[in-house]
């Protein structure tokens, strides 16, 4: 996982050649006028989504992982919460939509150390096939937000 916010990428240089495209797609996009939905930029190996959603509280919210993509997050206004934990793959699954979505919902687990990203303007978040996360959970109280997800597909890089 790696977690920074758009105005100070100072290590940029160190990330691969898909994620730094990736990053200057969210610098130079303006998604004022587009709409919640899926956009592909090249064919299946690089989807530009956007999610208008309301957050909600975290136990509202399934963790999830996806096998074939790595999520970069962006957050274009306002706030969320975002969990995060390491796979180890012990976790119960909930919901398998690996073959149709590459989304794997996991059961509540007691026994890991979540970390709660905050997210606000600007900020965002790379989540690596090997990485639990829970999108959308409210900073206080819930509230209506925009994101974009790009989906760089993990065999690419």
């Amino acid at each position: 996982m790696i977690y920074g916010h758009i105005d100070s990428i100072k290590t940029e240089n160190a990330y691969t050649e898909k994620i730094r495209k990736a990053m200057a797609i969210l610098k130079e996009t303006d998604v004022t006028d587009m709409h919640h939905g899926k956009y592909p930029l090249d064919g299946d190996n690089l989807i530009l989504q956007i999610n208008e959603i309301t957050t909600g509280p975290k136990e509202e919210k399934k963790p999830e992982v996806h096998r074939k993509y790595i999520d970069v997050q962006y957050m274009v206004h306002g706030h969320e919460l975002i969990g995060f934990y390491p796979d180890d793959r012990n976790g119960e699954v909930l919901e398998d939509q690996l073959e149709e979505n590459d989304l794997l919902f996991y059961k509540e687990r007691e026994d890991v150390n979540e970390l709660m990203l905050p997210m606000t303007d600007g900020c965002y978040a790379i989540f690596f096939p090997e990485d639990v996360h829970r999108p959308g959970c409210q900073m206080g109280d819930p509230e209506a937000v925009k994101k974009i997800i790009l989906k760089v597909k993990a065999d690419t890089l």
